[in-house]
């Protein structure tokens, strides 16, 4: 973990640093001029005490892992339209916030979002911030300053919260490399699940080479078809678990991903020996594998969508590595799948030893979600399977991936 430095200047020096570290915030909107933050007198605000011109309800949720393995923290705001109709029915709030430690050093630079209301709105409405903080253990301050441009009216406040390292880590230098505080890149990776820019330490110490492909189901579940609660967790499931299975450092070997979509047949991903992913591209096939938009000859041929899967894992098989080449390791990412009745769940049909070594990492969506039938594809191949729930199952799941590979 990056060593801290100890603050000696006082608070004084804290609040100042906000105002003058602070690089100019382009907004989204040309119309809207950016917010300058030398034009408000922050530094008095985040002296004094708590100040509260306009109602609100300020929320901290607990610290919990995300499915791609980083500690975050949620914020909200709410503020009952009742509350600020009085002062006009235009309004451009800013909500400012940072974390410090508790000694008064920042620790990340400024988070802005803004919110602006141009008419009057019904007394029941609602104007609502939600804002997340990648976060290591520690201990932490976070302070929020509310700005109205229209009106001048703000609030301030600051609160305590700390970060508990995890019971029995099987990972415990995963954060090494990462800073302890950072906002997330709000739609880098997707609406539940805001990406980040720093990387995790997951090294892989293989004595021999490897070719690592990561294979996962973009199209969601058939048998939650319509869920869209369910939908959205198959999403976000996938894209962390490939954020972080993406990270693993291979001491001599190659890495690949592939997304699937079982219900149009099709490889919608693809992207080879990669040092990155690229997030853009992988985005843009989830939301096409996850589209109502499905031909006629698609649903026609449905009973074949699980045989799909089998035949290009044994395209995968018989492209096997030339003598002496790298052990393959392919890694299956999806969500517990069911076919309709009379679909074709023959296995795949291999002779001999495919010189591969076979992981299926299997997210159980609800509690009711208890039978997958892709498992019954791959059984010829001996795989491995992890049933995960939480993210703490996918972290404990890498640990022992990591440490079998480290062995070969």
């Amino acid at each position: 973990m990056p060593r801290r430095r100890r603050s000696t200047k006082g608070a004084v020096v804290l609040f100042c640093a906000l105002l003058c570290s602070f690089s100019f915030f382009a907004l989204s909107e040309d119309k809207y001029p950016p917010l300058d933050l030398h034009s408000i007198p922050i530094s008095a605000w985040l002296n004094g005490a708590d100040h509260a011109d306009i109602p609100w309800d300020l929320r901290v949720t607990e610290p919990y892992l995300r499915v791609d393995q980083r500690l975050e923290v949620l914020y909200s705001l709410k503020i009952n339209a009742k509350a600020i109709n009085k002062a006009g029915s235009e309004h451009e709030l800013f909500l400012i916030s940072r974390v410090s430690t508790p000694d008064g050093e920042w620790l990340n630079q400024p988070g802005i979002a803004r919110e602006t209301v141009d008419q009057a709105l019904t007394d029941r409405a609602l104007v609502q911030f939600s804002m997340r903080v990648i976060v290591q253990p520690g201990d932490y301050f976070l302070w929020v300053v509310l700005y109205d441009r229209k009106t001048g009216k703000h609030n301030v406040t600051k609160r305590h919260f700390k970060v508990g390292e995890l019971h029995g880590d099987p990972l415990p230098n995963l954060y090494s490399r990462m800073p302890l505080v950072e906002f997330p890149e709000y739609g880098d990776i997707g609406d539940g699940l805001s990406g980040s820019r720093s990387l995790l330490y997951l090294p892989v110490r293989n004595r021999q080479p490897l070719d690592v492909q990561l294979i996962s189901m973009l199209s969601p579940p058939e048998q939650w078809t319509g869920r869209s609660r369910v939908v959205r967790a198959h999403k976000d499931d996938t894209i962390g678990a490939l954020a972080a299975l993406s990270q693993m450092g291979f001491a001599s070997g190659t890495t690949s991903i592939t997304g699937l979509d079982l219900v149009r047949r099709q490889v919608l991903y693809q992207q080879d020996d990669f040092k990155s992913v690229n997030w853009n591209s992988l985005m843009d096939a989830i939301k096409k594998a996850q589209s109502p938009d499905i031909s006629a000859g698609a649903l026609q041929g449905s009973k074949n969508n699980g045989a799909f899967f089998r035949d290009f894992l044994d395209r995968q098989i018989g492209s096997g590595p030339a003598e002496g080449g790298p052990l393959r390791v392919f890694i299956v990412v999806t969500s517990s799948t069911l076919f309709e009745s009379g679909a074709d769940l023959r296995p795949i049909q291999i002779e001999g030893d495919c010189r591969c070594r076979v992981y299926f990492l299997r997210f159980r969506l609800n509690v009711n979600d208890v039978f997958d039938q892709l498992e019954k594809f791959m059984k010829p191949l001996h795989p491995r399977t992890f049933n995960l729930v939480s993210a703490r199952d996918l972290r404990k799941a890498i640990a022992e991936i990591v440490g079998e590979l480290e062995k070969l």
